[in-house]
């Protein structure tokens, strides 16, 4: 019992000890509690808007200058001149200026319209060709050695054209009593070697300076004409 005494004295005389030995720790002091002291500050911006328009103003169209061309220059082409497939229909020539003197129109005489007449198709050979007409009233005696005749003669097959041109004054034609004379050569170059169509009118025509009545084919200078051209006659030349 004695011992048991002690041992609560000694139990209880260690309490004291052990509350002052607990007593020296430091107190742990809890966090403080951080309270807002202070206001955030909040700036206002004043924006200002201003209103569109109603009518929307169209930006300026800006047009690209277009580049000058250079002008294309016209360029001509010659166009081939197809060969007649027949023989071609005689036509009466056409008067493209009143004529300068009027003495009248001749009379066709010979050869007659469509009139045969034949060459050799190889050399000189065959006919010749009489032409023969009767001037108007005011050419039936000598004259004026500037007024005479213009014969145009012109032949055409397919694929081929040939033709003479004579010149003859009034008064070398009343001379030789009213004919011209073309000549064997002369026809044979008309044909040129095959059958061909000849046409032939008269024109009468007056010359500035004088015919040359040596050489026919030679054309007067300043020549104009003196009345409408005749009709127009064909020869059917034939070749053997």
């Amino acid at each position: 019992m004695r011992i048991s005494k002690l041992t609560i004295l000694l139990v209880l005389g260690a309490l004291p000890v052990l509350a002052s030995a607990c007593s020296s720790a430091p107190a742990q002091t809890p966090p403080p509690t951080r309270a807002a002291t202070q206001t955030p500050w909040i700036i206002y911006l004043p924006v200002t808007t201003t209103p569109e328009p109603a009518t929307v103003t169209p930006l300026p169209t800006v047009t690209a200058a277009q580049p000058t061309k250079a002008p294309t220059r016209a360029v001509v082409r010659a166009t081939a001149t197809k060969a007649p497939t027949a023989a071609p229909v005689a036509v009466a020539p056409t008067v493209t200026a009143a004529p300068a003197c009027n003495y009248g129109t001749v009379t066709l005489i010979e050869p007659g319209p469509n009139a045969p007449r034949q060459t050799k198709e190889v050399g000189i050979g065959g006919d010749t060709f009489r032409f023969i007409w009767e001037p108007p009233a005011p050419l039936q005696g000598p004259g004026d050695p500037t007024v005479g005749y213009q014969l145009t003669i012109a032949s055409k097959r397919a694929g081929f054209s040939n033709g003479a041109t004579l010149y003859v004054s009034n008064n070398k034609f009343l001379t030789d009593g009213k004919i011209v004379i073309m000549d064997k050569p002369a026809v044979s170059g008309l044909a040129g070697g095959a059958a061909v169509t000849v046409t032939w009118y008269v024109t009468i025509v007056k010359t500035s300076g004088s015919f040359n009545d040596l050489d026919p084919t030679i054309q007067p200078p300043g020549l104009v004409n003196c009345g409408s051209p005749s009709e127009v006659r064909t020869i059917i030349l034939s070749t053997f």
